[in-house]
């Protein structure tokens, strides 16, 4: 996955390149975590353990070795920084479904980063991992979440109500789909 890296087509001045972290980036991954920290951990609970070299390396080894159905997770890099990311994960292959989930810190938000790298992925979803079903699931709280992936046609399917607990507090989540011959939008060629 995201091999070779992926230029996308943002708003931000310059190339924004899209790539595979692994445990190598975690100095780089634990970096970027920790100094928008207060602002990630508000919806997300790994950054949490994902702030320091050694945590950010044993979360992201997980994804190296395709862990509990973990298929990839990539950052997008611009001028030297990265600026968020994005990842598959639950991947079911008996189902054929997978689950799409993405952050982004403030020095990127707005630009279009973020919902380019989710169609990398969903595209990598649909001609690679030959999904049926792509699931996005967030805090009913994380208003920006459910309006990116509808802008990406996510529908809305219910809420999982007090299904997910975060630093002790329960939430309710938000679940939405994107189904079949909805994904073949954003295979290209």
């Amino acid at each position: 996955m995201l091999e070779p890296p992926v230029d996308l087509t943002t708003r931000l001045p310059g190339r924004v390149t899209f790539r595979r972290l692994s445990a190598d980036d975690a100095a780089a991954f634990a970096a970027h975590v920790a100094a928008d920290l207060d602002r990630l951990r508000t919806h997300l609970p790994w950054p949490d353990v994902t702030s320091t070299p050694e945590g950010a390396a044993e979360w992201l080894r997980a994804y190296d070795l395709k862990e509990d159905g973990r298929v990839g997770v990539g950052g997008m890099w611009h001028d030297g920084e990265l600026l968020g990311g994005a990842l598959l994960f639950h991947h079911d292959t008996g189902f054929a479904t997978v689950e799409l989930g993405c952050w982004v810190v403030a020095a990127g938000e707005g630009a279009g980063v973020v919902s380019a790298a989710c169609r990398v992925l969903l595209a990598h979803a649909r001609s690679d991992l030959k999904v049926e079903r792509v699931e996005w699931h967030a805090a009913s709280a994380n208003v920006r979440s459910r309006q990116l992936a509808e802008r990406l046609g996510f529908r809305y399917e219910g809420t999982m109500r007090s299904n997910y607990v975060l630093r002790g507090e329960r939430l309710d989540t938000d679940v939405m789909s994107l189904v079949g011959t909805e994904l073949d939008a954003f295979v290209t060629g």
